[in-house]
């Protein structure tokens, strides 16, 4: 490739990933997409569901949306850049599995660590071939992290099958065989391209929204859709007062041809099915109508994240989100 345009795609793929500049030019191949689709259908649907678990296990304030600070995707795997130690610790932990006796299944069903490394861990799906490795954080917080959630499962009497050996447990197969084969896992794996392709592009959220956080969870289907729909990915934008909302921005870059995704904005949902704030909600999906994106840009003031007043625990975090806040909105006024 050309330099200019190596350079170009490198600066573009930076706001997708949130990766450095150095780190998103050494990941550009000729031939290759720039932020590239998982190159099998085990990894993208292993991406849906950790997608899933990132959304699930997100529960406090973090400078960077969802407590990740950048993304680095890959054909075969994918790197989740942890922010802090708290956040590294309750992700891993969310992700393990054990079984309750007599109860389910918690975390990704048949998840393994395949190694541990200076540089992090790296989990897959036994028996598939599957790959994501866990980073920014030292080895002694990850070790720390697998220790806790083992202590953990064996104070409340639960089986820690991540420690088990290199095949599903029969546990995660009668769960697996309970709960996941029916219509709603159907449409989840037939739309999981979606929720793998937020996962490759969540740096977005950090780059190109002034928000000070941003939630999500899996949203039931709605109307406007043959039978049960596809599964809707609710991702809530939550801005402080008088920051200005930059929806264009955002959905430019989850439909742009070259880096987004194969969505568009989903005009028939808003004459069926209009929320009562329709104007601030945006639904994407896609032409087979197998996955929704639905953004809903709100605006909250959190008291945790107001420097002038906030606890001394979350000071550093409100600091780190206002000088994102302004970035991003900076970034626009540069581009506008």
């Amino acid at each position: 490739m050309r330099r200019d345009r190596i350079s170009r795609l490198a600066s573009r793929r930076q706001l997708y990933t949130n990766e450095t500049y150095q780190q998103a030019r050494n990941l550009l191949h000729p031939g290759r997409p720039p932020i590239p689709a998982p190159d099998c259908a085990e990894q993208r649907n292993f991406e849906a569901d950790l997608f899933h678990q990132v959304l699930d296990s997100y529960t406090d304030f973090s400078a960077s949306p969802f407590g990740i600070r950048r993304v680095r995707p890959q054909p075969d795997t994918i790197e989740l850049v942890a922010e802090t130690e708290q956040r590294a610790r309750r992700l891993l932990t969310w992700l393990l599995p054990s079984y309750e006796p007599d109860g389910e299944v918690h975390g990704m069903l048949g998840l393994r660590i395949r190694q541990r490394t200076p540089k992090g861990v790296e989990l897959h799906i036994a028996g598939q071939h599957t790959s994501a490795w866990l980073t920014g954080q030292a080895p002694e917080i990850w070790k720390r992290a697998e220790t806790e959630s083992f202590e953990r499962a064996a104070d409340l009497g639960w089986k820690a099958l991540w420690r088990g050996p290199e095949k599903w447990s029969v546990e995660e197969l009668s769960f697996e065989q309970q709960w996941n084969t029916g219509e709603w896992t159907r449409q989840f794996r037939a739309g999981a391209w979606s929720a793998s392709g937020l996962l490759r592009r969540i740096g977005l959220f950090h780059t190109l929204t002034a928000a000070d956080a941003v939630t999500g969870y899996k949203g039931l289907g709605i109307n406007g859709y043959v039978g049960s729909g596809p599964v809707r990915w609710c991702l809530d934008i939550i801005h402080r007062s008088g920051v200005r909302y930059q929806k264009q921005d955002l959905v430019e870059a989850l439909t742009d041809p070259e880096f987004g995704l194969p969505v568009a904005r989903a005009e028939h949902l808003d004459a069926i099915y209009p929320p009562e704030t329709m104007e601030n909600w945006i639904r994407l999906d896609d032409e087979a109508r197998t996955g929704l994106i639905e953004l809903r840009f709100t605006t909250c003031n959190y008291e945790q994240l107001q420097v002038s007043s906030c606890d001394p625990e979350y000071h550093a975090i409100a600091e780190a989100v206002e000088r994102r806040v302004s970035a991003a909105s900076q970034r626009r006024r540069d581009t506008h």
